[in-house]
């Protein structure tokens, strides 16, 4: 490099640097031409240009301070609005449960999982079973529930009684779903079951008290895990009915409760309980009958509805040819008449009611859900159906007989049996099914005499709640408007203080065991069974 020098005054010279290639040789001036008089003037330098000059170490550490901030806050600004998104979503972002109790749900749902999916066939199966869709029901999405709140005042239920967040429970419930019939899958997402709740007109207090419930079948097992050492009757003496029978059909009834709440074998709270109730019911083989006549007739009913979702829910390998068999005996014992008999008895002189058939119904149905290949099963439910419009008498009621073969007129309690047993079989939307949830609106949902729980027949009262809440996916949620409006509350105000409920109206059969599970599976209604839209 060389000095360009311009003069601009006697005594001072301004410069430029230059690379010498950009100037003609004659304006280049060597040093040594420079006359002595004359004085060198520094290059003219800026503020700014001194101050970067100066502190560029400095400089250099700023900027790239600033870049590292840049970067994180764009990092930040990337979790924050993902996170966002995840809890808008959710009904489940406040629900505060601790650590542990989430942890410990986790690991419940995840196990569910497992078991679920090693049971999934590698080939698609071939059912003989040919009307097991006509019960499929439809997924939450299908009921139009919307018209419910105008005549609910319900509080919505809160999040804390679900034991896990949203996006725990998304990852670990991932797939369950798929393993369960249609009609069950609402109960096993807490998401999902306390959406349930609220869009049927639920409220905390109905959760709470099933949860209340459930408890005091806890604390009242027996040694064995069956039920039925402790029961008393209302008068506060030991049931009549004989022990193994009514053992098994308290042992049923309370399983059926705890799996109505998907409570199963490896739940947190209520693990064991379900554990060794499963264990006590295989104890006893499953295609014979134990007891008396008519209660044994009951008992295996019970027993079989129990046994059969037990496998669908926790798919236990040996509670499959226990379900298959136990629903195969049901069959073998059905009456010509296509009701079921004390002791399955034959022939038209055995004593067919609707109490033992609507049991048995029940029982198939879930055979039915459990996907196991089950012959005459669809043949079996469409006599049993046939029975019970027998039974139906000119007012809409059902009675404990077919009307003509020495039954009586229909009886109230007994209404929402046949209207049942019509909704899970084909034939929901039937002239039959419509006229017996008319009666039941207008006599017992309407009645000012069915307000208070000592006039409340329980054994009815637990076929009229399904009854009506199964008519809302066959357009008649009108019927289910008028039953929630006061069911919640005379039920749940009734119960007692350490979770059983006390001795209402009088049915046939009352003890605080069969009271109390049939009160529980009631109130569960809103979750257990999604309301059917098959003809």
């Amino acid at each position: 490099m060389q000095y360009l020098f311009c003069r601009v005054s006697k005594i001072r010279i301004v410069y430029k640097t230059m690379d010498e290639a950009e100037l003609p040789p004659e304006q280049i001036i060597d040093q040594a031409d420079i006359p002595p008089d004359m004085s060198i003037a520094p290059p003219v330098e800026g503020a700014f240009g001194q101050y970067m000059r100066e502190y560029r170490l400095l400089n250099s550490l700023l900027f790239s301070l600033f870049i590292l901030v840049g970067a994180f806050a764009a990092l930040w600004n990337i979790v924050v609005y993902v996170a966002a998104a995840g809890e808008g979503s959710s009904d489940f972002s406040d629900a505060g449960t601790a650590p542990a109790e989430q942890q410990q749900e986790k690991q419940k749902v995840v196990k569910l999982m497992q078991r679920q999916q090693k049971s999934q066939p590698s080939t698609q199966q071939q059912f003989r079973t040919t009307a097991v869709s006509d019960i499929s029901l439809p997924d939450l999405n299908e009921l139009d529930v919307k018209d419910l709140a105008p005549v609910v005042e319900a509080a919505a239920p809160t999040m804390a009684q679900v034991g896990m967040n949203n996006d725990q429970m998304k990852k670990a419930m991932a797939g369950i779903g798929l393993s369960l019939p249609k009609t069950m899958q609402q109960r096993c997402d807490p998401k999902k079951r306390m959406a349930r709740l609220r869009s049927g007109g639920g409220k905390e207090i109905t959760e709470n008290a099933i949860i209340k419930g459930l408890t005091w079948l806890k604390n009242t097992q027996d040694s064995d895990g069956g039920w039925g050492d402790k029961d008393k009757t209302p008068e506060g003496a030991k049931p009549r009915y004989g022990k193994d029978s009514h053992k098994q059909s308290m042992t049923g009834m309370a399983l059926l409760a705890y799996l109505g709440h998907c409570e199963l074998q490896d739940s947190p709270q209520f693990g064991p309980t379900v554990q060794k109730a499963i264990d006590f019911l295989t104890s006893f083989s499953p295609d014979k009958m134990t007891g008396s006549n008519n209660s044994g007739a009951y008992a295996h009913g019970i027993r079989t509805y129990a046994l059969c979702e037990a496998y669908t829910m926790t798919k236990i390998p040996k509670l499959k040819e226990y379900a298959k068999r136990a629903a195969l005996f049901t069959i073998k014992g059905q009456n010509e008449n296509g009701g079921w008999a004390y002791g399955f008895g034959k022939g038209p002189v055995a004593h067919t009611d609707l109490s033992v058939t609507g049991w048995c119904i029940q029982g198939l149905k879930a055979a039915a859900l459990t996907g196991i290949p089950i012959e005459g099963l669809d043949e079996s439910m469409d006599k049993a159906i046939a029975y019970v419009k027998k039974c139906q008498d000119s007012a809409g009621r059902f009675s404990y007989k077919m009307t003509g073969h020495g039954g009586q007129s229909g009886q109230g309690s007994l209404t929402g049996t046949g209207v049942l047993s019509l909704q899970i079989w084909k034939n929901a939307k039937s002239a039959e099914a419509k006229k017996g949830l008319a009666w039941i609106q207008t006599n017992v949902s309407e009645s000012k005499a069915q307000k208070d729980w000592s006039k409340i027949n329980v054994y009815g009262w637990y076929y009229h709640a399904q009854a009506c809440f199964q008519a809302t996916g066959a357009g008649g949620a009108n019927f289910w408007r008028a039953w929630n409006k006061d069911f919640q509350q005379i039920v749940t105000k009734a119960q007692s203080e350490d979770g059983h409920w006390p001795h209402g109206y009088h049915f046939h059969g009352d003890t605080d065991l069969y009271r109390t599970t049939m009160t529980i599976l009631m109130l569960e209604v809103y979750y257990r069974y999604m309301p059917s839209n098959k003809v």
